[in-house]
């Protein structure tokens, strides 16, 4: 209420002292009475000021209370989500790490396992190698054998014609 209006504290209190002292100057106790109601409506009207002032700023704290809640939870809230999003990327982060070190393996053993043929493949050629190498010995050894068995059998046939004609005389 503004000072000036006829509700106001200011005005009843002025309405109640001029007819509080009017009335204890005419000796009219009912206009005496009037001031001083008019003084306490003053002073209810000056309470409900102060009281819808405090109501005022208590809904004013009340509301900064509450926005600060509500912050505070959207603080939590993106707090948790970031949280969140950290631990999703820690375990992508993981499983991509999982998944290269089991890639790693998988063409370790891949490579081991070509080594491993490739070895077997050269042992194997060496091996046939080694063989043909024998072969070819062994037919040398057999060719040189029956070439001395050819010859062992020309001089046994040698002596067995030369003995003959010693036999038949």
């Amino acid at each position: 209420m503004t000072p000036d209006t006829d509700g106001s504290s200011l005005v009843e209190r002025v309405k109640g002292k001029a007819k509080g002292l009017a009335g204890a100057a005419l000796g009219d106790e009912r206009l005496a009475r009037e001031g001083a109601l008019h003084e306490e409506k003053a002073d209810a009207l000056d309470d409900a000021e102060r009281l819808e002032a405090q109501a005022a700023q208590d809904a004013e704290e009340a509301e900064r209370a509450q926005r600060e809640h509500e912050l505070e939870t959207e603080r939590r809230q993106l707090a948790q989500e970031e949280a969140a999003a950290q631990r999703e990327e820690r375990i992508e982060q993981e499983k991509a790490a999982e998944q290269a070190r089991v890639e790693a393996q998988a063409e370790r053993r891949e490579d081991a396992v070509e080594a491993q043929a490739d070895a077997q493949e050269k042992a194997a050629a060496r091996e046939e190698l080694e063989a043909t190498r024998q072969r070819s010995e062994e037919l040398r050894a057999a060719a040189a054998l029956e070439a001395e068995a050819e010859r062992a059998r020309d001089q046994a046939d040698a002596l067995d014609q030369a003995a003959q004609p010693a036999e038949e005389k």
